[in-house]
C-alpha cells in the first residue's frame, strides 16, 4: 500500500513540474512577444523591461538576451548592450550574427583579443562572411572603425554648438600596436570576396587612412562611393577625409550631400560650421535658418546664429535669440554658457561668473562649464581660483590641450616655471604643431635659465610667427639674458612696432636703453606711451622707477602720486614713494603734507593716512605708524595695505595674533598675487604655530617673488617647524645664495649650522 502511494505522489509531482515548465516556457515567449511589439513601436525602454522578464525566467535564453542587447543599443546604453551581446553569443555559439555583434562591441571597447575570438567564431561557421573578415582585420590592427570615429565627431558637435571641424585629433583614427600585415590581408580578402560591398571598401579605406597611406585610402573611398553615390556613411567619410588631408574645397561637396541626405541635424550643423569657419556667412545662414522650423534643429541652429550675430555686432539680437531658446528649454546648458560668453565679452564679468556657477552647480560633470568658470575667474582677478577650475577640467577631460595651456600660463605668472614647462610639454604631445604650447615651453625654459634649450625654440617661433608681438618680446628677453643688448633692443622695437601699447615690450626697451646709457630714449618711449594711456598703473610705476633711476625725482614723485590716485591699494607705489622721500631727506616735509591731506573727510583720507603710516615706519616710529594704520582701517576696514602692514606688525610683536590672521586674510583676498601679502599671511600662520599653512603661503610668496631672500628664509623656518629639515636647508641655502648679506642672513647661517650639526 505504501509503495503504491509513493508512485502516485511521484507521478503527480512530475505532472505538476511539466505543467509548470510549460507555463514558464509560454510566459517567457509571451514576454519576448511583448518586447517585440514595443520595439516595433520604438518604445525601447518598455521592450527592455519585457526582455529582462524573459531572461529572469530563463537565464540561458540566448535569443531573448540578443533582443535585450539590441534594445539597450537603441537607447545608447552600450555597456549593458555589450554585456548582453557577449552572453547571447556564448549561449548561441552557432549564431553568426550574435558573434559579430559581440565582436564589434568588444572592438569598440578596445578589447581586441576578445573581438578577434568572436571574429574567429563567426568565420568558423561562415568562412566568407565579409563582416567577420572586417572584424578580424580591425581586431588584429587594434583600431576602431571609421563609422565610430565619425560618430564621435557628431556627438562632439551636438554637445557643444561652438565646436567646428577639428578632426585632426580624432582618437578613432589612431591605431594601437597590432598585426598590421595580417589586418591588411584580412581587409583585402573582404574586398576580394565582396568587391561591391560598401562596408568592405570602407574598412580597407579606414585601414590605409589610419596608416596615413592617403592615396590608397582615397582610392577605396571612391570605390565605395561608386557603389552608392547617395550613401550617407560614404559621403560623410569622404567629407572627413578631405578635411583631414587639408582639401576643404573637395570636402565641401561631400558635406553638402551628407547634409542633404541626413534626416538628423548633426550633418547640417557640420556644414554650417564649415561655412562659418570659412566666413561664408550667408551660406551658413541658408543651412541654419530652415532648421529653426524643426524640433531637433531649433536650439543648436539658434545658438549658432546667436553666436554669429554677437560677433557681427548685433548684440541685442544675439541676446534675444538666447531668450527664445530659454523659452523652450530654460535650463539648456549650451545656451546658459553662451550667454556667459556674451557677458564676459561685454565686460559683465560678475554676471558671467554667476551664470557659469549656476551651470556648474546643476552639472558638476560639465567640463565646458568649468573651463568657462576658469576664464571668468581669471578675468575677474582670481588666478588661484581659476587654476582650481582648470584643474577640474583636467580631471573631467584629461590632457585637453587648451586647458593645459591656460594652466601653464597661470602657473608661469605665479612663478612656477618648472610646473608650467611640464604642462606646456603635455599640451605639445597632444597637439605637436601648437605654437602656443611651444611659446609657453620656451618661456618656461627661459625663466628656468635653460638658454641652450630655450634659444632654438624661441628662434623657431620667431621664424614662423614674425608678426607676433609676444614672440618678439620673448626674443628680446632671450638676448637680454645673453647680455646681447643690441639684439634685445631690436626685438623689443619690433614688438612695439607690431603692438605699440605692449607693456612688456616697452619695459624691455626701457631697461635696454638704460643699460646702454641712453636714458633720453628710454624716457621718450615712456612719455609716448603715457600720452596714449595716462592712467595705466603699470606704465606709471615704470615711469616712477625710471625717473628715479635717471635722477628726476620730481617727475618720479608725480608719476607715483598718480598711481596712488588711480589705485590707492598699490603697495609698490607707497613703497617707492616712501623710498624716494627717504633718499631726498624729505620724510618730514612729506609727512606734514600727507598729514594735512589725511585730515580731510573725502576718499583722499585713506590714501593720505596710509602714506603717513608708511613714512612713520620709515622714520622708525612703529607705535605711531601702527596707530595710523588702525585709523585707516577705521575708515576702510578692508584697506589691503593697512591690513597687511598691521598684520605684519602684530605678528612681529607676537601680539593680537588672531586679529593679525584676520587682517592678513583680508589683505590676501584683496591682493592675492602680491608677494608681500602672501609672505605676511605665511608669517602669521608661522607665529600661530600653524606650520603646514605657513608653508603653503610662503611657498606661494616665493613663487611670486623668487629672488627675495627674506621670504626664502621664512619659508625655511616654516619647513623646520613642519618637520621637513631637508627642504628647510634648501630654502636657507637659496636665501644666502641670493644675498649673503640680507637682513636675516646671520639667522639663516645659524639655522643651517644647526641642521648640519
Amino acid at each position: 500500500m505504501h509503495s503504491v502511494s509513493r508512485v502516485l505522489v511521484i507521478t503527480c509531482l512530475t505532472a505538476l513540474a511539466l505543467s509548470c515548465s510549460r507555463d514558464i516556457q509560454a510566459l517567457k515567449r509571451q514576454y519576448v512577444e511583448s518586447g517585440d511589439k514595443s520595439v516595433a513601436q520604438k518604445a525601447y525602454a518598455d521592450a527592455i523591461i519585457h526582455y529582462r522578464k524573459a531572461v529572469a525566467l530563463d537565464s540561458n535564453f540566448g535569443a531573448a538576451r540578443f533582443k535585450l542587447a539590441e534594445a539597450y543599443s537603441e537607447t545608447g546604453d552600450l555597456g549593458n548592450a555589450l554585456r548582453e551581446y557577449v552572453r547571447a553569443a556564448d549561449l548561441m555559439p552557432e549564431n553568426v550574427e550574435a558573434q559579430l555583434r559581440a565582436g564589434n562591441g568588444l572592438l569598440a571597447a578596445g578589447q581586441y583579443p576578445e573581438a578577434k575570438a568572436r571574429a574567429l567564431a563567426a568565420l568558423a561557421k561562415d568562412s566568407k562572411n565579409v563582416r567577420g573578415i572586417i572584424l578580424m582585420g580591425n581586431a588584429m590592427a587594434g583600431m576602431k572603425d571609421l563609422e565610430g570615429a565619425i560618430t564621435q565627431v557628431q556627438e562632439a558637435i551636438d554637445s557643444d554648438p561652438r565646436e567646428t571641424l577639428t578632426y585632426e585629433n580624432l582618437g578613432g583614427l589612431q591605431m594601437a600596436k597590432g598585426d598590421y600585415a595580417a589586418a591588411e590581408s584580412a581587409f583585402k580578402r573582404a574586398v576580394e570576396l565582396a568587391p561591391k560591398s560598401e562596408s568592405a571598401q570602407l574598412a580597407l579605406a579606414n585601414f590605409y587612412w589610419a596608416k596615413r597611406a592617403y592615396p590608397e585610402s582615397e582610392r577605396h573611398l571612391k570605390a565605395a562611393l561608386e557603389l552608392d553615390p547617395k550613401s550617407l556613411s560614404v559621403n560623410r567619410a569622404m567629407a572627413l577625409f578631405y578635411t583631414v588631408t587639408n582639401r576643404p574645397d573637395e570636402a565641401e561637396k561631400y558635406l553638402k550631400t551628407y547634409a542633404e541626405l541626413s534626416t538628423t541635424p548633426g550633418p547640417k550643423l557640420i556644414l554650417a560650421d564649415r561655412y562659418l569657419l570659412e566666413n561664408k556667412v550667408q551660406e551658413a545662414r541658408n543651412v541654419l535658418t530652415p532648421m529653426l522650423q524643426t524640433k531637433e534643429g531649433f536650439v543648436p541652429a539658434k545658438l549658432r546664429l546667436a553666436a554669429f550675430d554677437f560677433r557681427a555686432g548685433a548684440r541685442a539680437q544675439a541676446y534675444q535669440a538666447l531668450d527664445e531658446v530659454f523659452k523652450r528649454e530654460p535650463r539648456n546648458e549650451n545656451a546658459l554658457l553662451e550667454k556667459a560668453r556674451f557677458q564676459m565679452t561685454d565686460g559683465k564679468l560678475a554676471e558671467a561668473l554667476a551664470q557659469v556657477n549656476l551651470v556648474v552647480a546643476a552639472n558638476p560633470k560639465s567640463a565646458a562649464a568649468y573651463y568657462l568658470q576658469g576664464m571668468a575667474l581669471r578675468a575677474t582677478g582670481s588666478p588661484d581660483e581659476a587654476i582650481k577650475a582648470f584643474q577640474v577640467v583636467q580631471q573631467l577631460k584629461p590632457g585637453e590641450p587648451n586647458t593645459l595651456l591656460q594652466l601653464a600660463d597661470l602657473i608661469l605668472i605665479r612663478g612656477d616655471a618648472t610646473a608650467a614647462l611640464e604642462l606646456a610639454t603635455q599640451a605639445i604631445k597632444k597637439q605637436p604643431n601648437t605654437n602656443i604650447g611651444r611659446f609657453f615651453m620656451a618661456k618656461s625654459l627661459l625663466r628656468l635659465g635653460n638658454l641652450p634649450r630655450a634659444e632654438p625654440e624661441i628662434l623657431r617661433l620667431a621664424k614662423v610667427n614674425p608678426g607676433s608681438a609676444d614672440v618678439q618680446v620673448l626674443v628680446g628677453d632671450l638676448y637680454q639674458a645673453k647680455r646681447d643688448l643690441v639684439r634685445a633692443g631690436e626685438a623689443y622695437d619690433r614688438a612695439l612696432t607690431i603692438q605699440p601699447v605692449s607693456f612688456h615690450a616697452l619695459t624691455g626697451a626701457v631697461m635696454v636703453k638704460l643699460a646702454q646709457n641712453r636714458p633720453d630714449v628710454a624716457k621718450s618711449r615712456l612719455e609716448t606711451a603715457l600720452a596714449k594711456l595716462p592712467n595705466d598703473e603699470r606704465l606709471l610705476l615704470l615711469a616712477g622707477r625710471t625717473f628715479a633711476e635717471t635722477n628726476e625725482p620730481a617727475r618720479a614723485e608725480s608719476a607715483l602720486r598718480r598711481v596712488i590716485q588711480v589705485n590707492p591699494s598699490s603697495i609698490d607705489a607707497y613703497s617707492l614713494l616712501g623710498a624716494l622721500y627717504g633718499a631726498q631727506h624729505r620724510l618730514d616735509e612729506a609727512l606734514k603734507e600727507y598729514d594735512e591731506l589725511a585730515r580731510r573727510k573725502d576718499k583722499v583720507a585713506v590714501a593720505a593716512t596710509t602714506m603717513v603710516a608708511t613714512i612713520l615706519a620709515l622714520q622708525n616710529k612703529p607705535d605711531e605708524a601702527r596707530k595710523r594704520y588702525e585709523q585707516v582701517l577705521a575708515i576702510d576696514p578692508r584697506s589691503p595695505i593697512a591690513a597687511n602692514n598691521l598684520a605684519w606688525d602684530y605678528a612681529e610683536n607676537g601680539s593680537n595674533l588672531d586679529v593679525a590672521l584676520n587682517l592678513a586674510q583680508i589683505a590676501k583676498s584683496r591682493l592675492p598675487d602680491v608677494a608681500v601679502v602672501s609672505d605676511t599671511l605665511g608669517w602669521v600662520y608661522y607665529k600661530k604655530g600653524m606650520a603646514s599653512l605657513a608653508v603653503l603661503s610662503l611657498e606661494e610668496a616665493t613663487r611670486q617673488a623668487p629672488v627675495q631672500p627674506s621670504i626664502h628664509y621664512r619659508l625655511g623656518l616654516a619647513y623646520l617647524k613642519n618637520g621637513d629639515p631637508k627642504k628647510a636647508r634648501a630654502s636657507f641655502e637659496r636665501a644666502l645664495k641670493l644675498s649673503p648679506e640680507f637682513k636675516e642672513a646671520a639667522d639663516a647661517k645659524r639655522a643651517l649650522s644647526a641642521i648640519k650639526g
